[in-house]
């Protein structure tokens, strides 16, 4: 543990590139999710295919792949991005491929009666969206979707390995110096701390999703209280009456 206190700055400073890389990674993952969301279930059938084959493109490639691909191939097209930067886009469009089929998924649980009442009532596309389908979808969405951004986050350690100084990058570098400088390999201290730091981030990820998970479940939660009550009243009406 001293050895971590010594080093606390160096740390500190991953820590902090990892925690900035998670949260480039989940608004940008989110972002190209609701596009190609947008895309998949759009009526134009060339942009639905175009978006469809995307989707599924980044969905099939490994994330390693990917963030080489990215690290590499974007300045041969004359596009120069740092390490950080590479990396947050490669994993941001591979969660955003994987976070539309999601939305998808979430959307197309919602019944098109829905839609068609919205409709009715002179809901616009978006208003009906954002206010009818969407908040019954969210209990569909959230649970699978707090596990994507959970993955996000772990996949940001990959940053190591185009040389982002993140926290894993910085625990390699650690590492290497001390075993160099003072023998022997301090591995197993500052690897089970980093393992102890993602596992606190994931949970406090997964802790906040089950909260608003259970926000938009209450409605439903209500509605089937109010049924069995009414079950329980109905009863309780026929045995007072046959008594």
């Amino acid at each position: 543990m001293d050895l971590l206190y010594e080093y606390r700055i160096f740390l500190l400073a991953g820590l902090l590139e990892t925690l900035k890389m998670s949260l480039v990674v989940a608004l940008g993952g989110t972002l190209c999710a609701i596009v190609l969301t947008f895309g998949v279930t759009s009526k134009p059938t060339l942009l639905l295919r175009i978006s469809f084959g995307l989707m599924e493109l980044l969905r099939d490639l490994p994330l390693m792949v990917t963030v080489l691909l990215v690290y590499f191939m974007l300045p041969a097209a004359g596009v120069s991005l740092n390490p950080f930067w590479s990396c947050c886009a490669a994993i941001s469009v591979w969660g955003g491929a994987n976070g539309a089929q999601i939305l998808r998924a979430g959307l197309a649980s919602v019944g098109n009666g829905q839609r068609e009442t919205a409709a009715a009532f002179g809901f616009g596309p978006l208003k009906a969206l954002l206010l009818i389908t969407l908040p019954q979808a969210m209990p569909v969405i959230v649970p699978p979707y707090v596990g994507l951004l959970t993955a996000l986050v772990q996949a940001t350690s990959l940053g190591s390995v185009v040389g982002a100084q993140e926290l894993l990058r910085s625990g390699q570098v650690l590492i290497e110096q001390t075993t160099i400088m003072r023998g022997g390999s301090p591995a197993y201290l500052v690897y089970g701390s980093i393992l102890v730091v993602y596992f606190t981030l994931c949970t406090l990820i997964s802790v906040i999703g089950g909260r608003i998970e259970r926000h938009f479940l209450r409605p439903y939660a209500r509605g089937a209280e109010a049924k069995v009550g009414a079950k329980v009243h109905a009863i309780e009406a026929t045995i007072s009456t046959s008594a």
